[in-house]
Order: C-alpha cells, then structure tokens, then sequence
C-alpha cells in the first residue's frame, strides 16, 4: 500500500491484489517499532534504516492528513537494555546510569541490570501498525488505487520475454508492470518464486483492569532480551515477541503468552496488574541472508518489494521511495546491489 500511495503521485495506473484484506498480514502482527538504532541490524541495511526513520514523521503527518486516520506516532524513545559488547548503531543514544532510569520510566522498578548489562535511551519512534494500514487504505483509495482482496495472485504471465499480466484463480489482468509485495507468500507466485519464508512472532496484549483510571502507565519503549514493551496512547500496551521457524502456522501458545506476560511484569510489577486483552501472531517475510528483496528480477518488468523480515513497519516509506525511482527509471540515490533479486541466482 505504502506503494501504491506513492507510485500515484507519480501519475501511475495502480492495482493491488491481495489474497486476503490489504494490511492484515505481517503488517497486521507487528509490534511497530522504528529501531534504526538497533544493535543487531545488519550494518548493509543500515542506510535505509536510517532514511526510513527520518522519513517517518512527514510520511505519517502526510498519511493522516488524507485519511483522518491515527498512526499513533510516539516519539518518547525507547529504554534499551543491552549487554555490555552491543553499543546502540546511531547517534543521539546515550547510556543511562541505574538511578537514572527510574526518572524517565517511573514504572519501570526493576530494570534487568545483571551484570554485564547496559541502559540506553535510543532516539527511536513507534507506530500503531494497524492504524498505519487504515490510514495507508484510506489514502491509497483516495488518490486512486484499486483494490482486487480474496483472490491471491498464483502466476505472472509472460509474453514476448517480460511480464504482462498477472493470473488469479478468477481472472487475470494486463499491466506492464508487477511488483511482488506478497512477503512469506512470495515463494509460491509462478513462474518463479522469490525466495521468502515465514518467520512466527507470537505477540500480547494488554490493558488496565477494569476500572482503573490511570494515564498511560509507560511512556517509552523497553527493550529487554526477554521481551519488548510498546505502549500506545489509547492505553493498550503490547509485548512481544518470538522469533518462530513454524512454517504458515499462526497459532498462539498459551505458554509463549504467559511467558511474555510474566517477562514484562518481572521488569515493570505493575504491568502485571493489567489484564491480557488478546493474543496473536503474524509471519514475517524472512529470506535466505535475512536482508529485503528489492529491486528488478531476471524478468523484465517483474519487481520484488520483499522480504523485509522484521523491518517491514520501519522500511515501508523509504521502500515505496525507493521502488518508486527504480520502476520510473530514476536514480535510487542507495546501492541496492546487496537487496537485488538477482544475487540468489548467482
């Protein structure tokens, strides 16, 4: 959608296909976190991490501006507690000695300090990812993009060497250009599919007990080894998330639920006087080197946007950016030789 919204304002005709609803996929499970500082991002993604991150507040103004709709954007930071060989990949991060942690997080009375553990505040954003995608529908559909949902794309259709059409059990229709956003599901479009799998994260939940007339019992984003806590400004807070190899299986475990519950009240007590409102999990696009698949495939007219892994929330605006210069034939302004499509066949 991030896409579609963007290649209409270069004047392009645009059709999504979606097998199911625009946006409740992957996109649908995230837990939204902007984490360009993240220690563990692979140093080639880390260019459009950062553009991503600077693009956000703009992109999110623009989306709700043509919508009406809230992407919840909270700019507080997050609390990072990382072990003492990982150092924060950005600027602005600034370690925080333990009796400064509590002026910041009140709520936060137990910070996982064991030894050879570090507090950090990172300059990092969260979104509503659910809002994001009705904001993102909305507009999309008000600039003019059109929406096929319930039908999956099975094959790209070729003629005369490059794709011309893509084919759904109902229909198929004519296009001079494809752009595979299909994610875990990439692997499956013919003639040949890109190679993504889904990688389960189960994700919880929770919201203050009945009755309970609190603001909004944290205030930034904290990131343990154990679990990540997200808080929303309607209240809700979520915590996640697992990192699964389980195939496209999105069930939850009551186990996996329980034991994010219990990580996150083991670092913030109160949180575990808040009730679980809802559990569920999503399947991130993962690739063979972890990294996106972006760029033009060995058949012309046929582009991959894919494979993003746990960074599709973060790299949606700096993708459709990107996608868009490099379908309108403009310069790209990143190398994207490391995310081509084509490194898998060499």
């Amino acid at each position: 959608m991030s896409l579609g919204w963007r290649l209409r304002r270069e004047g392009l005709e645009v059709l999504i296909i979606d097998k199911g609803e625009p946006g409740r996929e992957a996109s649908h499970a995230a837990g939204g976190m902007i984490a360009h500082c993240d220690p563990h991002l692979p140093d080639v993604l880390r260019p459009l991490a950062f553009a991503g991150a600077a693009m956000y507040p703009e992109f999110v103004r623009e989306l709700q501006e043509e919508s009406g709709e809230s992407a919840d954007l909270r700019d507080r930071g997050a609390l990072a507690f990382l072990h003492e060989d990982e150092r924060p990949g950005c600027e602005r991060a600034r370690a925080i000695e333990s009796d400064g942690i509590q002026p910041l997080e009140p709520a936060l009375t137990r910070p996982p300090l064991e030894q050879g553990m570090r507090a950090w505040w990172l300059p990092e954003c969260s979104v509503d990812p659910r809002g994001l995608c009705l904001a993102l529908l909305k507009a999309a559909k008000r600039r003019g993009v059109d929406f096929v949902t319930g039908s999956a794309v099975l094959e790209v259709e070729i003629s005369a060497g490059r794709a011309v059409a893509v084919k759904t059990a109902h229909s198929s229709y004519s296009t001079g250009v494809v752009v595979s956003c299909a994610g875990a599901w990439a692997s499956q479009i013919q003639p040949f599919g890109l190679p993504t799998h889904p990688v389960k994260g189960q994700m919880v939940c929770i919201v203050p007990a009945p009755g309970s007339w609190e603001d909004l019992l944290v205030q930034h984003v904290i990131r343990t080894p154990e679990v990540y806590i997200i808080p929303r400004s309607d209240r809700r807070i979520l915590l996640g998330a697992t990192v699964e190899d389980g195939g496209f299986d999105k069930r939850t475990d009551a186990d996996t639920v329980e034991k994010l519950y219990q990580a996150a009240a083991a670092v913030v007590p109160k949180l575990g006087e808040m009730r679980i409102h809802d559990a569920w999990a999503g399947l991130r696009p993962g690739s063979p080197d972890k990294l996106p698949i972006l760029g033009e495939t060995a058949l012309p007219g046929y582009f991959a946007a894919t494979g993003h892994y746990r960074d599709g929330i973060m790299l949606a605006p700096i993708t459709a950016e990107i996608m868009t210069r490099v379908i309108t034939g403009e310069p790209a302004e990143f190398d994207l030789l490391p995310f081509s499509p084509l490194r898998f066949s060499q």
